[in-house]
This record gives structure tokens, sequence and C-alpha cells, in this order.
């Protein structure tokens, strides 16, 4: 139970942080509270005497309101909440408005009830309580055009009119039933719902309720326990639970325990704290894959790195904290463009400079994954602990270690107001995000659960630099190799990510380093394959656009050939040689680079040597061989038509 400790010590520590409310994100909430869409504000006089009802906006409906276990674990049976709930529950005249189900009324008035005649009463929710007693809440909103009733007098739960004549109350709703609104409450001019001592006054009042004292199992001390388990942990309409036993006639603990408190007791504040630590850190930090959801947090609540971001996404995302220190990092004095491979590499370590100064050695972070295999039951796929500094640490070498030059990336370049934003292609030296790896791994349209895996199966490698698995790295390859198939950008991407993982995967499993470059110490026969055949399909791709073919943008012979060069080598290879004889003796060899080139396959090939000049199958450092060499052409080529226009100028 590491991850309720270290969510319950995060909630200590960002007190600071409750109840503060963000749109679209769940706050940190109060204990023996949740959230709730309400519809309606009722503006009541201190005396209890009805003021003024309206409908809230979209943006002003997420409220925090007080609930009991129950209550917040409610599905269909009656059980109401404290303060703030439907209609049905708060509304003493619901029957008399012809409400179609039972009414909560009588358990509801019990509950305030007791609230208010307890020593922790709030003088503002007694006079609440005072007015609802009236028994004319639903009376009070259909005069103030709140609500609207029939001519039976009864609320309808259709709308039967013209639909330009609709009602706005059913604007706010996610269906039509009327009489499903929720009610929240001013007194004085004070929104109940963010008044602190409101809620300190609830809290205190239900401490008093919870009579089942145990040991909590997280903080070892005996405390009132909780006997349901909170939901909503992914998102306001997750009804998955993280712990559950109300499944006594099965075995979720039968055969070991009597009864569930014998498996597991948590207090409750301890499970209220842990919980809504939780929500509020998914919503602000997690990110979600389906059902998949990836958290990282640091239980100071410090600022991580995205660990399911590329190099780029780290790059751009850090905003440092005013009164940061960066003047040890300034080396330079003019900013570079932004999208050059040199900014980028810059940004990227003023990032992780930038979290350094947060996760020091004593911060404790955690890394989980959370899944859903059934609606109701949620479970942690994936947990770890570590030092900020460790993980930090870890994720930089990720990103160091499994880089390469990515040229698939895009972003939006500024644009004046009002001005359809323009895209611009980025090409940067860096690691590919995990989504992206499962894509080259396994197509563009990876089945869903199959790319939640295939991330699961990263996450260690990147937060707790554990060794790369070999068959993910083999399924790209092999997709860069039989991407004849695939568009232009798909088959430079799948390349582009299958090299990083090779080049990664020697690095962490097998200690072995290679350059983004043509390194001419390799004698390894896959590397100088790989680059005889970037020798072969340069010299065809140059003699077309020399010879003016007008299909110089079709596959060369090499390209077309990849997949069984890559299983047949020297057969291949022999192929490709005569293959590409007419264009030699055709092509104008303009400074000899091309027959230069024809030099260094031929050379490659006596580096080879006639013992392994065989048509055993390429291992996957081809793919890095070929690469390299097709990026020093690549230089080669741009410098080459550098110097042919300055001197046509």
């Amino acid at each position: 139970m590491s991850w309720l400790s270290y969510c319950y010590k995060t909630y200590q520590n960002s007190v600071s942080e409750i109840g503060k409310q963000q749109p679209g994100k769940v706050p940190l909430l109060p204990v023996a509270h949740t959230t709730q869409q309400v519809n309606i504000e009722v503006e009541l006089d201190k005396d209890g005497n009805f003021q003024y009802a309206g409908l809230l906006a979209q943006d002003q409906r997420t409220t925090i309101i007080p609930c009991t276990e129950e209550s917040s674990a409610r599905t269909s049976g009656m059980v109401p909440h404290p303060l703030v709930d439907k209609l049905q529950y708060i509304a003493a005249d619901y029957p008399t408005f012809g409400g179609s189900k039972e009414s909560g009324w009588p358990l509801y008035h019990k509950q305030l009830q007791a609230w208010c005649t307890s020593p922790y009463a709030h003088p503002a929710v007694c006079t609440v309580l005072h007015y609802l007693e009236k028994e004319c809440l639903i009376a009070d909103l259909v005069k103030a055009n709140i609500l609207f009733i029939d001519e039976n007098g009864t609320l309808p739960t259709k709308w039967q009119g013209n639909k330009e004549d609709k009602p706005p109350i059913l604007d706010t709703l996610t269906g039509s039933d009327q009489t499903k609104s929720f009610v929240r409450f001013r007194v004085d001019n004070v929104d109940l719902s963010r008044d602190t001592t409101v809620r300190e006054s609830f809290i205190r009042f239900y401490e008093t309720q919870l009579k089942d004292i145990d040991y909590c199992t997280v903080q070892g001390i005996k405390m009132p326990v909780s006997t349901l388990s909170p939901y909503k942990i992914r998102n306001p309409g997750d009804r998955a639970k993280l712990i559950s036993s109300n499944d006594n006639t099965n075995y979720t603990y039968r055969g070991r325990f009597a009864d569930a408190a014998q498996a597991l007791s948590i207090g409750y504040e301890t499970t209220q704290k842990a919980h809504s630590a939780l929500r509020w850190l998914v919503s602000k930090q997690g990110v979600n894959t389906g059902d998949q959801t990836v958290l990282v947090w640091g239980t100071q609540n410090e600022a991580v790195p995205n660990v399911l971001g590329d190099t780029l996404d780290i790059a751009q995302e850090y905003n440092p904290l005013a009164g940061d220190d960066w003047d040890d990092f300034e080396e330079d004095t003019e900013r570079l463009p932004a999208d050059t491979q040199e900014e980028i590499a810059r940004q990227f370590n003023r990032a992780i400079l930038g979290y350094q100064h947060q996760l020091k050695d004593n911060s404790q972070t955690a890394v989980m994954i959370l899944d859903s295999a059934t609606p109701g039951r949620l479970s942690i796929r994936y947990y770890q602990e570590l030092q900020g500094s460790k993980l930090l640490a870890n994720i930089k070498d990720w990103h160091d270690t499994f880089q390469w030059q990515l040229e698939y990336r895009s972003v939006e370049e500024p644009t004046e107001l009002g001005k359809k934003p323009k895209i611009k292609k980025v090409v940067f030296v860096g690691a590919p995000a995990p989504a992206d790896i499962a894509k080259a791994a396994y197509g563009e349209k990876v089945d869903a659960k199959l790319k939640q895996a295939t991330i699961e199966r990263l996450i260690p490698c990147i937060t707790n630099g554990e060794r790369f698995p070999r068959d993910l790295m083999i399924s790209a390859v092999d997709r860069a190799t039989n991407s004849i198939g695939l568009d232009y950008w798909e088959q430079q991407k799948t390349q582009n990510i299958a090299c990083a993982l090779v080049r990664g995967y020697y690095h962490r499993n097998k200690k072995v380093d290679y350059p983004m470059n043509v390194d001419e110490t390799i004698k390894d026969r896959n590397y100088l394959f790989g680059r005889i055949l970037a020798c072969a399909e340069q010299i065809e791709r140059r003699a077309l656009i020399q010879l003016g073919n007008e299909n110089e943008k079709r596959l060369t012979n090499a390209e077309r050939l990849r997949t069984a060069f890559a299983l047949h080598p020297a057969a291949t290879t022999l192929l490709l040689d005569k293959k590409l004889n007419p264009y030699l003796n055709r092509m104008k060899t303009r400074n000899g680079m091309d027959s230069q080139r024809y030099a260094m396959m031929q050379e490659l090939l006596h580096k080879i040597g006639t013992e392994n000049f065989t048509n055993k199958r390429l291992g996957e450092l081809y793919l890095v061989g070929y690469a390299d060499q097709m990026m020093d052409f690549k230089a080669e080529n741009a410098e080459y038509k550098a110097k042919a226009k300055k001197q046509e100028e």
C-alpha cells in the first residue's frame, strides 16, 4: 500500500491547493467532499427567505459539495448528500409537483437536521434548513422561471413544445428531465460551496458519525476506518475503484480471510486524502491513452518531465518558475531560431536543469500506470518509487541514449491574430515518444490495446533505466525494411525511430555505442552491407536526376529490393551492381562524386571480405549503417549544391 502512503504524503504537502478550482481540472478536495455538476443556485437572506435563483453557466457548474461515504458511492440507492443534491432529495414539495421517483426528502432532512443540531452546526447551513422546511423550493423555482410546469401543475420530464421555445434549464442538463437538477445555495451573498468554514463544519460533524474504529494499514494507528472506497479517479465519470470488497460470494478475499476487514483496513481520513490527491494529480499531469493513465509525480508537488513525450516535447514544456536563477546556464547571448536543432537541444538541456532545481536528492517521486479491465475495477499495472534526482537522471539518460535525427515532427508557427496557424516541419536530434515507438513497431493504425501494452513496457525503460525489449526493436527494424508500401513520410518516420531503438538497445543492453554518422572503424558485416545499400541507392538516384529522367522520383532498385537485400545480401548486392552499370556508363560524373561513391561501394565490399559475403540474413545494424551513410550523402549533396549556386552567381 505504498502508493496510498505516497498519495497521502502528497495531500499533506499540498494543503494550500485544497479547494482551488481551474477550468477542466479536478480540484484537490477537502475530506468528506466530492464534486458535482450543479445546475441551479438559490440565494437566501440571513433569515432564510428566498431572494433569487439563477442557472449556472457551464464554467460555474463544477461544485465542491459535502458528502458521506455512502453518498459519494451511491448508484441507485436512496442516499442523500448532506447539503447540495437533486430536487428529489432537497425539495419537500417534490411529490406535490408530480415527482416520478420516490422522494428522498425524509432521509435528506434527517441528515441535515443532525448536522444543524450538532455542536459543529454552521449558521448558514441552519438557514438553508430553515428555508427548506417551508416546503416551497420547487414552487419558488417555478415562480422564478427556472423550472417549468405543464397544464396539470406538475414538472414534466420531457419538453413537448417547439425547439426554439425550449426552457433554458434543459440546456444545463445531459437529459431532458428537469427533476434531476442539482441545487446549491448562497446565504446573505456568501456562496456556501466555497465557504471554508462550512466545509470545516461538516468535516468535524461527520467525524463524530464514524463509529467503526480499527488500525489503519497505511498509518499504523487506530482511527475511524473506511468501508467504501472512492471512485472518479481518472475522470468525473469514472466508476472504477482501486479498492473494493463488496463481492462476498466469490473469491475477492474468501479462502484467506473471514471478512474484508481482515484483508485490509484503511483509515477514512487516509483513503479520502490519498484518493483526492490521486484524482487531482491525474487531472493535473496524468497522460491518458484510452483507458490507460500514466502518472508521474513528486510528493512535494514538484514539476516532473512528461515521460510520454519525445525530446521536443520536453524542450518545449518546461516553464521555469519566476525567480529561478539561470545565470549559470545562459552561455548564449543570442537566441537561436526556435526550430533549429541547436536551439531544441539547448531548450531540452534548459528544461532538464529546470527540473533539477526542483527534484533534489531528497525528493520522493512515484510512477504509476492505471488501467481498468472492467468498468468497476481499476488496477495498478505498474508502480515504482524513486528519488527525484534518480528519476530525472533516468529520463535524461533515455533521451541521450535513444536519440536519432528525427524528421517527422511539425510545429505551429506564430501568426497574426485571427489567421490560421502555419505548420512547419521540425528536425531535431532526440528520443521518440513511446506512442510513436508503438506505431513504428506495429503500424500507424496500431490496435489501442497493443499500443497501451507497448507503452506499459516502455515506461520502466524510461523511468527506471531497465533493459530495452529486443522484440520491440526488431519489429520496428522489420517495418522499416519492409516499408515499400508505406507513404514516404511514414517510411522516414519508421526508419528514424527504428535507428533510435537500435542505437539505444546496443548502448543499454550491450554497452556498445554507435554514432549518428559514418564510423570507418566499424567492421561489422551488417553495418557495412547497410552502407553498400545506401551507395547503390544514392548512385542511381543521382543518375536519374542528372539524366533528366521524367520518372526521377520513382523508387530506385535499392529501395525496391531492400527487403530482398536484408534477406539475401550477397545475391542482391550483385544484382544491384549489375543494374547500376547502365547508369554509370551514361552519367555525367561531375567532380567525380558519383565515381567516388561507386568506388566507395567497391571498397566496402572489399572490407566485408569473401568469408562474410554470404546470403546470411542481415541483422538490425544494417539499418544504422544505411542511415549513417545516407546522412553523410545528404550533407555532401547539400554542400555541392551550395557551391554550385555560388559559382553561378
